[in-house]
């Protein structure tokens, strides 16, 4: 099966599973809106997420309502919103999307992780959805406790996203608070685990987990780490190996974990696969080569 078939199915599933509960949703957040979003939004949004990310992410928010667990979410580093702007599309009615992120105050932004920009975020989200549910917290996320999040949530979150500051320190504080807000069936999204660029998230991760917790990895793919409580995890990694037929299994952390790299097809990667495309690529570079002697 391409990656484009599989990318038109999983939005067709996604279509489906909105229309069954269109009750659970702000009627001004249509189906539509998210479809879109996740079509071509995210591309005028400036930030970081890849579109197997967004593709996992709803598919397992999707598992998450067929299950009827619910929850707000939040996002810790929100930038201009690329991804809280997917979570809060995700949401319903009662569900409040939660935006943590130092803003104005970037002096505080020790390893220049991000820039978040208030105005432009709020634009941005005003475009995609609307600043019904919205709940901004402007300031130091190490300065939050689990009871300070679930008091911005007005109760436990259903997805939480950690893009914050990227040194060790950071990291294991905003999983602790993270970890500690979370619902039943909740999953914490972390970015940048495994970016050579950023070392100290891979080393906050690992310090943090030196110690047992109430949540353990089951994912990894498109830049994110995904983890949740062990009687989830089993359910939430099976529906990411249907997403990419070439997902594989490794330990991290002590636990089976799915790896994914989802795409979608494009002319340009099929022209790079097929017998084809490397002819023309071969003869393009030979007679480069010629023209260089």
């Amino acid at each position: 099966m391409s990656a484009g078939f599989q990318a038109r199915t999983h939005i067709h599933r996604i279509n489906q599973y909105f229309r069954k509960t269109p009750s659970c949703y702000n009627p001004r957040v249509s189906n539509g809106s998210l479809n879109a979003y996740l079509k071509h939004g995210h591309h005028l949004v400036k930030g970081w997420l890849q579109p197997g990310a967004a593709h996992a992410i709803v598919l397992l928010s999707q598992q998450q309502r067929s299950a009827n667990l619910s929850g707000g979410a939040a996002e810790i580093g929100v930038h201009h919103g690329k991804l809280l702007i997917l979570l809060y599309l995700l949401g319903a009615k009662a569900e409040p999307a939660v935006a943590i992120d130092l803003f104005s105050h970037q002096h505080l932004n020790v390893d220049r992780s991000g820039a978040g920009n208030l105005d432009r975020f709020k634009r941005n989200l005003r475009r995609h959805a609307d600043l019904d549910r919205l709940v901004i917290h402007e300031g130091d996320s190490t300065l939050l406790t689990a009871e300070h999040l679930l008091s911005l949530g007005r109760g436990p979150f259903r997805l939480f996203s950690i893009d914050g500051g990227h040194t060790a320190e950071i990291t294991a504080h905003d999983l602790s608070t993270a970890e500690g807000a979370l619902a039943e069936g909740g999953i914490v999204i972390l970015d940048d685990c495994f970016n050579e660029a950023w070392p100290g998230v891979s080393d906050g991760v690992h310090h943090y987990f030196s110690q047992p917790r109430t949540i353990v990895p089951f994912a990894i793919g498109e830049g994110k780490t995904f983890f949740s409580q062990p009687a989830f995890v089993q359910r939430y990694a099976a529906v990411l190996k249907k997403m990419d037929a070439k997902a594989v299994e490794h330990d991290f952390l002590g636990n089976s974990v799915v790896c994914f790299n989802f795409k979608p097809w494009t002319l340009s990667g099929w022209i790079r696969k097929v017998d084809a495309g490397r002819m023309i690529r071969r003869a393009y570079h030979d007679l480069l080569s010629r023209l260089s002697n």
